[in-house]
């Protein structure tokens, strides 16, 4: 009788063990469905914004003819503002010099490319020629109490591929359609092969106590210190808040671009960007050339 009864209650045991089982697995089971019907749905969701990503890709081709026109237009208009504005600049400049490249959408760097790099604070990698004004600077800022930090220089074309990816899928993710993401990222990020940071010349600076980069980055002390002195070693605001129109990237207090003493301290009182500079030092040189061909047949 002792036996039987042991047996009925290992019965009773396995019984009770395996509908515990059975109710767990049904548990684990209605999760993963619930999970699974989730990222379905989420997949289902990226499919069809990648389906409308390939046909305004499409459009987006058209429209980068359009903005193509419309820089032409800009630039011309920068000419005659800077005409009108810096006079003549007063020293020799060769365009195909080094720290007179100008990189942006119209201007993108050319496929054989290739940066001479040197390695710099921070683990931070800059064009070689430009480091000891670039640590100078530094250096003399640490001396009136300001701690410069580099948080980007150097990027290869895969890092910048990767910056601009995650922006869009960041506006994608707030509700955004590809388009309005990809052109709220351009206004902030260069497109790839059209970033200055891919020429070693250009660097981000912040202050160490404050590294964000946003819209209060202008009002700390060291970009304050940085906007009154970083011509003083040859580097100018690359993408001033007045000039977004030309420049085609919205303002950053904190990128900074060497381009020379003599051209950042003619850009800074004449309040000229890159472009503007460029633009203006060929239509010097576009006149130069005619004055020497009237001069030639005796005008």
């Amino acid at each position: 009788m002792l036996e039987k009864k042991e047996e009925r209650t290992g019965k009773r045991l396995i019984i009770g063990l395996s509908g515990g089982l059975i109710v767990l697995f049904g548990a684990l089971a209605s999760l993963f469905s619930i999970y699974y019907g989730s990222r379905e749905e989420e997949l289902s969701r990226l499919n069809e914004q990648l389906k409308s990503a390939q046909e305004e890709i499409e459009d987006l081709e058209a429209e980068k003819e359009e903005l193509l026109e419309q820089a032409d237009a800009v630039a011309a208009m920068s000419r005659d503002d800077a005409l009108v504005l810096a006079g003549e600049i007063p020293f020799e400049v060769d365009l195909d010099d080094w720290d007179y490249l100008l990189v942006n959408e119209t201007h993108p760097l050319p496929e054989d490319f290739e940066p001479k790099l040197a390695g710099t604070r921070n683990g931070q990698q800059v064009d070689r020629r430009i480091k000891a004004a670039l640590e100078r600077m530094i250096d003399d800022a640490a001396e009136e109490g300001l701690d410069l930090l580099i948080c980007s220089s150097y990027r290869d074309y895969e890092k910048q591929d990767s910056l601009m990816d995650e922006s869009i899928a960041k506006y994608l993710r707030q509700g955004m359609d590809y388009r309005e993401a990809f052109f709220e990222t351009k206004e902030q990020i260069a497109l790839t092969g059209a970033s200055e940071h891919h020429t070693g010349l250009a660097v981000d600076i912040v202050g160490r106590g404050y590294q964000s980069l946003d819209r209060a980055q202008a009002d700390t002390k060291e970009a304050e210190w940085l906007s009154e002195h970083a011509h003083e070693y040859g580097f100018i605001l690359r993408y001033p808040e007045d000039k977004e129109e030309i420049t085609m990237i919205s303002f950053e207090s904190w990128h900074y671009r060497y381009v020379g003493e003599e051209a950042a301290l003619f850009m800074k009182e004449n309040d000229l960007c890159l472009e503007e500079f460029v633009e203006l030092a060929r239509w010097q040189q576009e006149q130069e050339e005619l004055g020497k061909v009237f001069a030639g047949i005796g005008w």
